[in-house]
């Protein structure tokens, strides 16, 4: 009976380690989504016309496609790794790279009421 209950606390460790990587990367995708009028703005801040914002708003999306899949890739493997510490490690992880998410959407956010 004892082997049960390691499987079932392993396998809920796996299943909260896959939501909690999940949520991080669902909040990358929100990242990605406020960012990109914050970057347009700083954009026209420094003279982009009619021409060049396209281009801006295509490179920075390809350039933030790029970040996200190195982020994706990070964060399983740091959650990964803290995961095999403890389970207090893993959340400590979540709440590190959370608190980081959620500063850069409150800065993209404020980027455009700002600069515009």
């Amino acid at each position: 009976m004892k082997n049960v209950k390691y499987v079932s606390n392993a396998a809920s460790q796996i299943v909260i380690f896959y939501l909690l990587w999940f949520a991080s990367c669902g909040l990358f995708i929100l990242n990605i989504v406020i960012t990109l009028p914050a970057l347009r703005a700083i954009a026209i801040a420094f003279g982009a016309d009619q021409w060049t914002l396209p281009a801006v708003h295509r490179f920075s999306l390809l350039g933030l496609a790029v970040a996200a899949v190195i982020f994706f890739f990070w964060s399983e493997a740091g959650y990964r790794r803290a995961s095999k510490v403890s389970f207090g490690r893993l959340l400590h992880a979540f709440a590190w790279v959370t608190g980081a998410q959620l500063a850069v959407i409150v800065i993209a956010y404020l980027i455009p009421r700002m600069v515009l």
